[in-house]
């Protein structure tokens, strides 16, 4: 949550908290300047893209993970 004093300075905070690049954030800030939010929007939609793909690609690692754990576990209990 940004803490910052004036809508500038909290939209720059929201983007860097939203782990935008130095570019995006750039970007972003540009356009909102000239009031371009059609274009700002292109690009925050697109990092939100970018961040789910990302989510999306762990959970799969994850499954997969908890996938070899509980065989694991199940070939070492048979153990005893």
């Amino acid at each position: 949550m940004a803490l910052a004093s004036n809508a500038k300075e909290c939209l720059h905070q929201n983007l860097h908290d939203a782990r935008c690049s130095k570019e995006q954030i750039e970007r972003c800030m540009a356009f909102s300047d000239k009031g371009d939010l059609g274009r700002m929007l292109f690009i925050l939609k697109e990092h939100r893209k970018e961040l789910l793909d990302t989510i999306h690609a762990n959970q799969n690692a994850l499954d997969s993970l908890a996938y070899l754990i509980v065989q694991t576990e199940k070939k070492e209990g048979n153990k005893r």
